[in-house]
């Protein structure tokens, strides 16, 4: 394995993708982050240095973001294909011969596909909070409305039946869902800033202006059906309250060979936030090295 320095490379097409290696002496194997989003940059990940102090971390930004925020020179709009290349150049010049892979909600759509691509094979692929069936998510999204308080869900819903995000109404009860189902703790200040640091046009292209709807290009993305071809040891994680449900979870995991499940009491869609501690005994518990 090359001796891991931060830096900047170049990637696709002709981008440049900045990444920092957290923990650069730790004896273990690497771990790879891949932030969610998308357009959200990768600083909230950064605490998983702390809890798996025993392993370099790698965190990067992705192209349209945060440190990388230019967009590919050719002009093409944002796809999720130009985010895997982008992922597998980064492993490929850091020279990894070992490494694990952690994804997290967009993230995973990301790390799933680099690992179906089969061409850099991780000793672990964490998947936190995945969405790997647009179609699916949607539907749960839907039956978490219907558990919010009468008033936040109706506000919800005009907004979707409206199209209008930037009411009072709308922004105070997605301030209500994502104290329930986003970070049920104080937000430490690399969420915040990950989050105010949201690049809107990499978001709406891909996602959408809202959590409740994927209505930009991600929008048929589904990997179910694929899921049987993942041939690495692979751990889905989520918190009990993650508006990615356990139920979904335990069925991704069903579907892999190879496949288990990690479900993070009393946290919901950062629980490495949340509950850093549990959150790294669960992964430590399979990676193995040191903690």
């Amino acid at each position: 394995m090359s001796d891991l320095t931060s830096g900047t490379l170049r990637t696709v097409p002709a981008s440049r993708t900045w990444y920092d290696i957290l923990n650069p002496g730790a004896p273990g194997t690497p771990v790879v982050t891949v932030h969610g989003g998308p357009g959200t940059p990768h600083d909230y990940l950064r605490p998983l240095a702390e809890a798996l102090p025993g392993h370099p971390v790698v965190v990067y930004d992705q192209s349209g973001c945060g440190r990388s925020a230019q967009r590919p020179a050719d002009g093409r709009p944002w796809q999720l294909e130009h985010f895997v290349d982008e992922l597998e150049v980064l492993v490929g010049s850091l020279g990894l011969e070992r490494f694990h892979l952690l994804g997290h909600s967009f993230g995973t759509m990301i790390a799933c596909d680099f690992a179906l691509r089969g061409r850099h094979r991780p000793d672990w692929l964490i998947l936190v909070s995945p969405v790997l069936n647009v179609r699916k998510y949607e539907e749960d999204m839907r039956q978490l409305l219907f558990r919010l308080p009468p008033a936040t869900a109706q506000a919800i819903s005009d907004a979707l039946r409206t199209c209008r995000y930037d009411t009072a109404a709308y922004r105070e009860a997605s301030l209500v869902f994502a104290e329930r189902h986003m970070c049920r703790t104080d937000w430490p200040d690399e969420l915040v800033d990950a989050t105010l640091g949201t690049s809107t046009q990499v978001r709406d292209a891909l996602w959408g202006p809202t959590e409740f709807r994927v209505t930009g290009n991600l929008r048929t993305y589904t990997r179910s059906d694929r899921l049987a071809e993942l041939d690495v040891p692979t751990i889905f994680v989520c918190g009990e309250h993650d508006f990615v449900p356990p139920r979904a979870c335990q069925a991704y995991a069903r579907a892999v060979p190879h496949g288990q499940t990690a479900v993070v009491p009393h946290a919901s869609h950062m629980p490495h936030l949340e509950q850093p501690t549990v959150f790294a005994s669960e992964l430590l518990a399979r990676l193995g090295g040191p903690a």
